[in-house]
């Protein structure tokens, strides 16, 4: 009896002190990871081999101790990804060892402890081709900026073209790309000089940083552009056999206009004023609508501009292929639209890429530049960032330092009112 008794007091005591012992929580399930920005990309070798790697961040989640990054090669595939390719503290990572021009898809999820959280929305990236490594003495870093000011086809230009002209000062750009400049008229930009030709597309550069090149006509050229000759007595045009004669010599702005079906693109030969290289830029406005059929006219009217302007500067004596060139504009197309592919083929086979895919810098990376309803709010794409306003570049000819939507902003949102139905893209980069 007495040992039941001891047995049961035993328990008794056992049992409180389980009961006054407090457990302990499992933790709470953390957030769900917000959308994914890419804020840098570069290429690299190791041990012999060529890579590329990405940079990528995104807003802290809820309860999160730890983040795990999933990479894939389409997104069905990343989102299949069970083992992380990293696994970070910090709401951001690098990943390397990438292949280069090649498609990545990135997702995130939080965790905390062994709970883990929802994953990110999955974005897509294409890695850099190439960087050059050049010399900024001899391939100073130019700041290039394409602009869709809608002067013709939006309405209230007369008030706009003032904020137009307030947004290129405050940014500051060594050469201006504009779209939809008919209207444009006398709007003078203080500080900068345009070049000849461009009705739609215009190109403007920052007289400091730059001058236009000239050249004298050979012989065997002839041009319309060339000043008629005037007699310095009398002021009278002269004229051979009653035909007014063109002066001599004639020096004249090494430029002209590719005239595509659709909208002229003018392009100009700059020397930069401080280190003496020289630069060929193109203004670019290609066919606007998103539907699959209008894929292959923007497609034909980019193969037109690089024929024009390998012939156009042939006949100054200069070949493309040899000059440093980049194209800006508007493009009306990006990644996630049908058809796309067709003008990314037309502007490789060139040489082209697009700067976007190649800054080793972004900035509001998901914000589109065009902004058709003209909202304060920024209008996301989230998988490519869906930007028809493009630079393109040479990969291994070029470096580009930085790629920005440079509207400007207060609190999050656009400020108002704006000055167009898109953005300035501004990217700064080095060529040759």
């Amino acid at each position: 009896m007495r040992l039941r008794l001891l047995a049961c007091a035993l328990t008794a005591v056992l049992a409180a002190a389980t009961l006054g012992t407090p457990a302990v929580a499992a933790p709470k399930k953390p957030g769900k990871v917000g959308l994914v920005s890419v804020t840098g990309t570069a290429t690299y070798t190791s041990a012999g081999k060529k890579y590329a790697r990405i940079s990528v961040s995104w807003p802290r989640a809820s309860r999160a101790t730890r983040y795990q990054v999933f990479v894939g090669n389409s997104k069905a595939h990343v989102a299949k990804q069970k083992k992380p390719r990293t696994t970070v503290r910090s709401p951001k990572a690098t990943i390397k060892k990438l292949k280069r021009n090649k498609v990545y898809w990135v997702q995130v999820r939080a965790l905390n402890g062994k709970r883990a959280g929802s994953r990110s929305a999955r974005i897509a990236r294409v890695t850099p081709a190439a960087s050059a490594t050049l010399s900024t003495a001899r391939h100073p870093v130019y700041s290039l900026m394409s602009y869709n000011v809608c002067s013709n086809a939006c309405s209230r230009w007369s008030t706009r073209a003032p904020l137009v002209v307030r947004e290129v000062q405050r940014l500051k750009p060594d050469v201006l790309a504009l779209q939809e400049a008919s209207r444009w008229g006398t709007t003078i930009i203080p500080g900068y000089t345009e070049t000849l030709g461009g009705k739609d597309n215009r190109i403007l550069y920052r007289t400091a940083a730059f001058e236009q090149v000239e050249q004298t006509l050979s012989p065997e050229q002839q041009s319309a552009e060339c000043p008629l000759a005037v007699d310095p007595e009398n002021n009278l045009v002269l004229g051979d056999d009653g035909k007014p004669v063109r002066a001599e010599p004639c020096i004249l702005p090494v430029d002209g206009i590719a005239d595509p079906p659709g909208k002229q693109a003018p392009w100009a030969v700059l020397r930069h004023r401080a280190s003496g290289q020289t630069v060929v830029f193109v203004a670019v406005h290609l066919q606007v609508d998103d539907k699959r059929s209008m894929a292959t006219r923007r497609a034909t009217q980019a193969t037109d501009i690089f024929s024009a302007l390998g012939a156009q500067l042939a006949w100054w004596g200069r070949n493309v292929r040899s000059m440093p060139v980049v194209v800006l504009g508007d493009f009306n197309t990006n990644r996630s639209r049908a058809g796309n592919n067709r003008l990314e083929s037309v502007m490789h086979a060139n040489g082209f890429y697009d700067a976007y895919e190649q800054a080793r810098s972004l900035s509001r990376q998901h914000f589109n530049t065009a902004n058709p309803r003209w909202l304060t709010k920024p209008v996301v794409g989230v998988t490519w960032g869906d930007h028809v306003d493009k630079a393109w570049v040479r990969p291994g000819r070029s470096r580009v330092v930085s790629w920005a939507n440079a509207g400007r902003m207060s609190g999050g949102r656009f400020v108002a009112p704006l000055p167009s139905d898109h953005h300035p893209l501004l990217v700064r980069a080095q060529v040759s």
